[in-house]
């Protein structure tokens, strides 16, 4: 009988794997591949979306595929689709039974073809065994993909539990020597072998070759040229872990490290740390054995003395001043390699070469001329170095470039789908608005109806997007988006603001509503600048030409506008501004007369959680808007923007920033304090949490307008951020803005003595009245009962006026009970040091100390090496309060060896 997929139905719909395979199997040869197109069509028509197996009977049709296809490439075409991917659900005996009863020649071939398609992140362990079935069935050999050998080894142990240990799976699998090679050449691949044991298994992939090596089942030679020749090609240190260890269980004779020597050299010198100091082991080794000759040593040394990681650079010293008393002839050679350590950014570390060199210099001949180079690279300056405080460059802010063809208009909202920015988003708004609405609906229809689905949400740049898009079509609008438009564009605004990236929305939303009914003939709020500034004459310019067409501004559109322009404008624009006439050309002019919008009261804040014995145990520092004025001449935007009053606790929703980050900083790009306000949680969590993105903080830098508290303590908070990238982002912003002078801010009434840390606080046990704040603050506070920063009411003091300065108090206060790691602090303003600015670290780190002194923080005697080190550059000869006390302690700490090292600096003539 022929098969039909009415015949079918009943097993497919049962999941009966039995059932359905001996239909297949009762069928013709010859009715099987008569029904293959049957299936082919089948299995095309099933959606491409990835389903779970259990609810999929793509287990069921593999079987038809195999019972049905003429060839290896046919059934490997519909098995690897997306809607067929899940092979572990496949019954292999009856897949199997199947193929053996056709007599198929290329069952293995498709487990080839098969294996070649496993991803290569994250290959299923079923999904390879069912290809290791086929194989073994064709007597077939495996393609080594990086899919393939994944797969491979979670198959045989390192994924589960009930699995044989490692050594019995690699012994036992035929494709060990297949496989073993592309284990030492996949990148990352190491993140997937056991560094230790688990479970009581022996599953150490280190102990696990060394044992096969041991047994004979694998080359020592062999396995040891490709442990070598992998950590030569570096990886991420973590997944070089499994073969430092496999270096170190094979333990390689001198004979077999000499055959590596120039390996060594080079990891020494590059590799990450635990790379580079098997490195030097191995290296040692072979100098102790005496099969290193010391120009090999030497050409080691001169990297590796300038690693960041002391261990390593201390070592290196410690080797060449024992190879300086074997060789004593070649000192001159020995010593001028070590002098290469007076480069190193650590002092104690010039410190260590100087006093090796002092122990052999006497073996270099006085006329030498080594001796003579050895000298001038020793011998100190007559007078340090100074710096004069150079100002901070002025960012060069780029054009916004518009949109000038209804064809590069649909090109930038697919843009928008898959990368938005703020940029772009402001490119299409003022070509949509500005461009003809003829070949708009030509260039923006396919867009539509190519991109559905992310123009139908309920709420959102996209959907609001989409329904201006519709507008130009002429498409009819539903009752509820109708209703959601009105509500956007013309309701309660303090109710729909919830940062300054809300505002976007709202003004995508009012461009739906009004763009057919009411058109205009540009965008007010078109930026001119990526920063979101608009040039004044610009804007007069615009307006000029509404009056001239009779045209009456959007709301929302002419108050983004009027939020945009700079703070001061030029005799000549004012004139042509005041020549106006419209009601909303004479509040333009008005607004420019005026410097347009006032700075808020901007006042530190300190959010605190407590245990149930009410003590500290997590403080953050954030900042709370007031507006400056409630007078009559505020917009509608004004208020919800410069009001915020943040909760006495961390938020964890105000972790996130709830659109892409250019938004924050384009809506008041001259206004930066109120922005940096806003974001500070957000910003804040890049320290105190695990947050990413401090892409905000150069684009604060590159915005205008004084800065205050918020803008301090969110560099701060940038210079301690968990993750290196956003490190570097703070240290960005701190170079700009370090010759800014702190902002003048508006006064609020004086506030009550506070507790430690200075301004408004929550870092208090419920059970203290809020009159006792001053003297039973708990611990968790800052100590030293510092004012509050930025001149802000109640805030830590401006530690002199420099922005820079500012920064170095909130450090001070952040870092001196944990709440910014000072371990993370240091290396950033090292990077701000190495860039030349001195000056600017020195102010911060004066500012900082005297209340990180007293606590003997984690970090100190790094911050410590770092002042003098700015010190020294800069000529500086301040005093810092509390530095005399700890420098004259007894003991030697390095936190007082680096406090003298720094006292001595400051206390030269």
């Amino acid at each position: 009988m022929p098969l039909t997929w009415a015949g079918l139905a009943e097993p497919l719909r049962r999941t009966d794997s039995t059932s359905l395979a001996a239909m297949l199997l009762a069928a013709s040869e010859q009715d099987r591949v008569a029904f293959a197109p049957e299936v082919e069509h089948r299995v095309r028509a099933r959606s491409e979306r990835p389903e779970w197996p259990d609810d999929s009977p793509a287990g069921l049709l593999a079987l038809a595929v195999i019972a049905c296809m003429p060839t290896a490439a046919r059934a490997a075409a519909l098995l690897t689709r997306r809607s067929m991917r899940g092979w572990g659900a496949i019954s292999t005996d009856h897949f199997l039974s199947i193929a053996r009863a056709r007599r198929l020649p290329w069952i293995g071939d498709l487990g080839v073809r098969l294996a070649g398609r496993l991803p290569a992140r994250d290959p299923m362990p079923a999904d390879w065994t069912f290809c290791e079935a086929l194989l073994l069935a064709g007597d077939a050999e495996p393609p080594a993909t990086e899919g393939a050998v994944r797969g491979w080894l979670w198959s045989i142990g390192l994924g589960w539990w009930d699995s044989p240990s490692l050594v019995d799976g690699f012994r036992g699998s035929p494709w060990l020597d297949t496989f073993l090679p592309r284990v030492f050449e996949i990148d990352g691949i190491g993140l997937d072998l056991p560094a230790t044991g688990s479970g009581g298994r022996d599953t150490e992939f280190a102990t696990t070759i060394a044992t096969l090596v041991a047994d004979g089942r694998l080359d020592r030679k062999t396995i040891l040229e490709m442990t070598v020749g992998r950590l030569a090609r570096g990886d991420r240190p973590a997944a070089l872990r499994p073969f430092t260890g496999l270096h170190d269980e094979l333990a390689p004779t001198v004979a077999e490290l000499a055959m590596f020597a120039a390996d060594y050299v080079r990891l020494l010198q590059e590799a990450p740390s635990p790379v580079a100091a098997l490195a030097q082991r191995s290296l040692r080794a072979l100098d102790d054995a005496g099969m290193l000759d010391l120009d090999t040593l030497l050409e080691a040394s001169g990297p590796t003395l300038l690693r960041s990681e002391k261990v390593l650079v201390k070592a290196q010293l410690t080797w060449l001043d024992r190879r300086a008393r074997r060789t004593p002839e070649r000192a001159a050679d020995l010593l001028e390699t070590v002098a290469t350590a007076l480069g190193h950014p650590a002092l104690d570390i010039h410190e260590r070469a100087l006093a090796v060199i002092d122990r052999h210099l006497l073996r270099v001949a006085a006329d030498s001329p080594a001796r003579a180079r050895i000298a001038a690279l020793t011998s100190p300056s007559a007078e340090p170095v100074t710096h004069a405080s150079v100002p901070p460059p002025v960012p060069q802010v780029a054009s916004v470039l518009p949109i000038e063809t209804p064809a590069e208009l649909a090109e930038e909202v697919i843009a928008l789908l898959h990368q938005p920015s703020a940029v772009n988003w402001e490119r299409v708004l003022a070509g949509l608005v500005a461009l003809a609405p003829a070949g708009l609906a030509d260039a923006l229809g396919p867009v539509l109806n190519s991109h559905p689905q992310p123009f139908r949400e309920a709420w959102g740049h996209l959907p609001f997007l989409g329904e201006a898009i519709r507008a130009v079509l002429g498409r009819r609008r539903g009752h509820v988006m109708r209703e959601r438009l009105h509500a956007a564009a013309c309701g309660d605004l303090a109710s729909q603001i919830h940062n300054p990236a809300s505002v976007l929305a709202l003004r995508v939303a009012e461009v739906a509503a009004r763009l057919v009914e009411d058109p205009i003939p540009c965008l007010l709020a078109a930026p001119t600048y990526v920063t979101g500034s608009i040039d004044a004459d610009v804007l007069v310019d615009r307006m000029a030409r509404f009056e001239a067409e009779g045209r009456t501004p959007w709301q929302l559109d002419l108050q983004q506008a009027l939020l945009r322009l700079p703070r001061t404008t030029g005799p000549e624009v004012l004139a042509r501004a005041d020549a106006l006439t419209s009601p909303a050309g004479r509040q333009l002019a008005a607004w420019l007369r005026s410097g347009g919008l006032p700075d808020p009261v901007s006042t530190r804040f300190e959010q605190c959680a407590h245990d149930p014995d009410g003590r500290v145990v997590i403080r953050r520092v954030v900042v709370n808007l007031e507006p400056a004025r409630t007078d009559d001449n505020r917009i509608l935007l004004e208020e919800p923007l410069v009001t915020l009053t943040r909760r006495s606790r961390p938020y964890y929703q105000d972790y996130y920033y709830d659109d892409f980050t250019e938004a924050f900083a384009m809506v008041l790009p001259h206004h930066r304090e109120v922005t940096a306000a806003w974001a500070l949680p957000a910003i804040a969590a890049l320290a105190d949490r695990d947050q990413r993105d401090a892409s905000l903080l150069p684009l604060l830098a590159d915005c205008s307008g004084p800065p205050g508290p918020a803008l301090t303590l969110a560099v701060a908070y940038g210079l301690g951020a968990r993750h290196q990238p956003d490190r570097v982002a703070a240290v960005d912003a701190f170079l700009v803005l370090a010759g800014t002078p702190t902002r003048e801010l508006p006064s609020a009434a004086p506030a009550p003595p506070g507790p430690p840390g200075g301004g408004s606080s929550s870092c208090l046990p419920p059970e203290v009245p809020a009159a006792h704040q001053g003297d039973e603050a708990p611990a968790g506070g800052s100590p030293g009962g510092l004012p509050s920063a930025g001149g802000s009411p109640g805030g830590l003091p401006s530690a002199g006026g420099s922005f820079a300065a500012g920064v170095g108090v909130e450090l001070g206060d952040l870092c001196s009970d944990g709440t910014v790691k000072l371990g993370r602090v240091v290396p950033a303003l090292t990077d701000a040091l190495q860039a030349g600015a001195a000056a600017a670290v020195w102010e911060l780190l004066r500012a900082a100390l005297p209340p990180l002194l007293p606590t003997g923080a984690r970090g100190l005697p790094d911050l410590l090496e770092l002042a003098t080190r700015a010190a020294t550059s800069t000529g500086a000869r301040d005093e810092v309060p509390g530095l005399t006390q700890i420098a004259a302690r007894g003991g030697g700490s390095r936190s007082v060896r680096e406090a003298k090292r720094l006292q001595a600096v400051l206390s030269a003539p």
